[in-house]
């Protein structure tokens, strides 16, 4: 087992920002983020950059190339969105060969963005520094934007075998991580870092953000929640103004961003100004543009076109209908969770197995 996995991290009550450095924090934030609403139009590639940042989450099993290529076409190519990062690619003992990255994400073929000209960062999971820092080293001679570290997924199996959120137990495991990786890409590569605010408590998340910082990470995003949370409520945007407030790099702000709307609430709670969209862009895809003021919200069968549009490109890539109908059942179940005009028409294609049948039945607005 790698050294320091079973690592119980306690949070040092000193290491907390006070009340007065979160004062001038929020009075700071206020002023950034009116800043860079003014300019929201404006799609920046960092969060650090002129005009507003919005990456697209990456989500396992629906952020593949297949939905990149589609999320960031829309519209005309001006979908909003900043960023992509995709599905992590776990590495274990060894560093994970170029072909393995290439077909994860085939965008380095093409300079590491989509044909829409979008960034896709590299994802990795893992907690073994040296086979993390090779496989970055791999994916960015082969062209990766940016590389992105992935310190908070939840899922039971990945924790079970020292990666995402389980380093969060270990901050100083997650500064050495991205220390590593800093050390093995070129300095014109961002390397970031993706969290939780905490195992089951956000008492902690100064050093978490600290120790990525400390580790040269460009920027980091924290998703706000707890590892024991899941995805379930609620979510704590208040937290994050913590860590904003803890390190010197941005901080970028994901989880139950839902509509245009949350990004002024969240801004105000937070202090970030720099967002990561997930779930929500499979109810609301036009997110991205419509959080910047440059359209309006979709129409629900526009919505259910680009449903059947997301069929047509994942056959065309080569997926079986089978698994095609599996993930447009996804994306609609997502949908309807959270929207509820998208809900009879998964109530109606749930049971079926034929697309012909699905795609009347979505056709009818």
């Amino acid at each position: 087992m790698t050294e320091g996995a079973c690592y119980q991290f306690v949070a040092d009550p000193s290491a907390r920002v006070g009340e007065d450095v979160l004062e001038d924090t929020r009075r700071a934030a206020a002023a950034r983020w009116s800043a860079v609403r003014s300019r929201r139009a404006e799609v920046a590639r960092r969060p650090d950059a002129p005009g507003l940042y919005l990456a697209l989450a990456p989500m396992d099993g629906i952020t593949d190339a297949v939905y990149r290529e589609l999320m960031t076409g829309l519209f005309g190519g001006a979908s909003g969105i900043s960023v992509c990062v995709s599905e992590f690619v776990r590495v274990t003992r060894e560093p994970v060969p170029a072909a393995v990255l290439l077909r994860e994400i085939p965008e380095l073929e093409r300079g590491g963005h989509t044909r829409a000209g979008v960034p896709v960062f590299v994802q990795l999971l893992g907690g073994d520094a040296e086979p993390l820092a090779e496989t970055a080293r791999v994916a960015a001679a082969l062209g990766a934007p940016g590389i992105d570290l992935n310190f908070g997924c939840p899922a039971k199996t990945v924790n079970n075998h020292d990666g995402g959120a389980t380093l969060l137990k270990a901050p100083q495991r997650i500064a050495a991580i991205v220390g590593r990786v800093r050390d093995a890409v070129p300095a014109e590569i961002p390397v970031t870092a993706k969290v939780r605010i905490g195992w089951d408590s956000g008492a902690g998340l100064e050093e978490i953000a600290r120790a990525a910082a400390s580790g040269g990470a460009a920027w980091l995003t924290v998703h706000a929640r707890t590892r024991a949370q899941l995805y379930q409520p609620p979510v704590h945007w208040h937290e994050l103004a913590r860590a904003r407030a803890a390190i010197p790099i941005p901080v970028v702000a994901n989880g139950d961003l839902r509509q245009p709307g949350d990004l002024d609430a969240c801004a105000a709670q937070s202090c970030c100004e720099a967002f990561m969209i997930g779930r929500a862009a499979m109810a609301r895809p036009e997110l991205f543009a419509e959080g910047r003021g440059l359209r309006g919200r979709l129409e629900l069968a526009e919505l259910l076109a680009i449903v059947t549009e997301y069929h047509d490109a994942l056959r065309a890539a080569g997926l079986g209908e089978g698994r095609a109908v599996a993930r447009v059942k996804q994306w609609l179940r997502l949908a309807a969770e959270l929207d509820g005009r998208a809900a009879p028409h998964f109530a109606a294609i749930k049971a079926e197995v034929e697309w012909a049948t699905i795609r009347a039945r979505l056709a009818v607005s």
